[in-house]
């Protein structure tokens, strides 16, 4: 009892001490700040920090949306794979972007979209097309009308550097028939009805092979290598329509513009030469369809690029219809071309002679034509077709000329262009009155 009593003092004494130490202590310590401008400076810098972290975190959300995306579509691809039996490959991991810096005007853009390109079942596909729209407008018992006067789908595409494919359609042809008519007791009965190959929608359907070079072998259904403007494009005429020795199909113009089944071969011999030559069906009759009979079209072009004559080109182009029985028909052509461009100028001429059956038949033209502006060119030419060198005695076997004035708007080049021609039609000997007609044509193409 005694020694509690003496050790509760000394306990007491200690505690004072403390109390006393930490009352000085406190009584040192200098007082924190208060003022109200130091606590408003504190709390934006604390805003400030809160909005850097959420467009952080929106930046990173971004980021792992993307990263998803690309997996997804790694594991489709390996799928696909998979399923044709081909050796699977382990997709690389996605390695996460780097993060930019995120500023406040990008703190509220969408996220990325991820776009995809068309796939392919092997290889690589591209899509080509060319929409024209026509107004066609005449006197001389010509209607007038608005017209969709080609509407061409090309798809092209790589099997392997060494072979491709072209498939073109026209959905604008309507499929229209060749009859022919027979007398039988005064009647007059129809004997024989086929489709009219120019009407076939299917245009182009060939392999190309490449294995070697400056060699490029076409097994197919294309056109055949006959006249400049006959292989020329449709979205690149100057003109509207092509010259009537192609065009004029319902007086044999049949002497280029025209498609067959066979193979050719063609490539540059040099740079300054080059060539096209191949085995058809036919000149031109046996688009998309079995040959006829057992005789063979043997066509070939030849192009010239004198080297001393800078924008000169000369070339030269026939077909050998191999026949000479009722049944195996000839179709022989032979034509000669010349082009000449310089700066705005263009001057192009065609000849082209042949013989179908007993018709002989001849065309010609001459065309000029000139850039005024980049954008405006003026265009004209004098156009000559006789379907029959024999006769001028009726509208289906007399000469016509036709003399063509108008412009062309190169909107963007041809990929949008307007055309505007005026044609003057005249006849041999006025065996048809001589008629005035107005072409317009808005094309694209692509």
């Amino acid at each position: 009892m005694i020694r509690t009593l003496t050790i509760l003092p000394v306990c007491l004494f200690f505690l004072m001490a403390v109390a006393g130490v930490t009352l000085a202590q406190e009584r040192t310590v200098p007082p924190v700040a208060t003022s109200a401008n130091e606590v408003d400076s504190l709390r934006k810098k604390l805003e400030e920090q809160e909005v850097q972290i959420n467009q952080l975190r929106q930046a990173l959300q971004r980021q792992s949306e993307v990263i998803e995306q690309q997996q997804h579509l790694l594991n489709v691809l390996q799928q696909k794979i998979e399923q044709a039996n081909q050796p699977t490959f382990t997709p690389a991991v996605v390695p996460p972007a780097r993060v930019p810096s995120v500023s406040t005007d990008k703190a509220n853009e969408a996220p990325a979209k991820v776009t995809q390109d068309v796939e392919a079942g092997f290889g690589k596909i591209k899509f080509n097309g060319l929409l024209q729209g026509w107004y066609a407008g005449g006197n001389g018992g010509f209607r007038d009308t608005f017209r969709l006067r080609r509407t061409e789908l090309k798809f092209s595409g790589e099997i392997t550097p060494e072979v491709k494919w072209t498939v073109m359609f026209d959905p604008a042809k309507v499929l229209s028939a060749n009859n022919t008519y027979t007398t039988i007791d005064g009647t007059r009965v129809l004997a024989d009805t086929s489709a009219n190959q120019a009407s076939r929608i299917l245009q182009d359907a060939f392999i190309t092979l490449d294995y070697i070079k400056n060699v490029h072998i076409d097994i197919g259904q294309y056109k055949v290598p006959l006249s400049l403007e006959g292989l020329q494009s449709s979205a690149t005429l100057e003109t509207v329509e092509r010259a009537m020795f192609a065009s004029d199909r319902g007086r044999g113009g049949s002497y280029g513009d025209v498609r067959d089944l066979g193979v050719m071969i063609r490539g540059p011999i040099t740079k300054h030469f080059d060539y096209q030559v191949g085995l058809f069906n036919g000149s031109g009759e046996n688009q998309n369809d079995v040959d006829k009979n057992d005789a063979k079209a043997v066509i070939g072009r030849l192009v010239v690029r004198p080297p001393f004559i800078k924008g000169l080109q000369i070339g030269g182009s026939g077909a050998w219809g191999n026949g000479a029985r009722a049944d195996r028909p000839r179709h022989d052509r032979l034509g000669g071309e010349l082009l000449f461009v310089r700066g705005p100028f263009k001057f192009k001429s065609e000849l082209m002679t042949g013989k179908d059956a007993e018709l002989h038949r001849l065309g010609y033209y001459t065309h000029f034509g000139y850039r005024i502006t980049p954008k405006v060119e003026l265009i004209f030419r004098f156009d000559v077709w006789d379907p029959d060198a024999r006769r001028e005695t009726n509208s289906a076997n007399v000469t016509e000329r036709d003399y063509i004035a108008g412009f062309n708007y190169y909107i963007l080049e041809n990929k949008v262009k307007l055309q505007v021609n005026y044609l003057h039609k005249t006849f041999h000997n006025s065996i048809v009155p001589p008629r005035n007609q107005g072409l317009v044509n808005l094309q694209t193409s692509w």
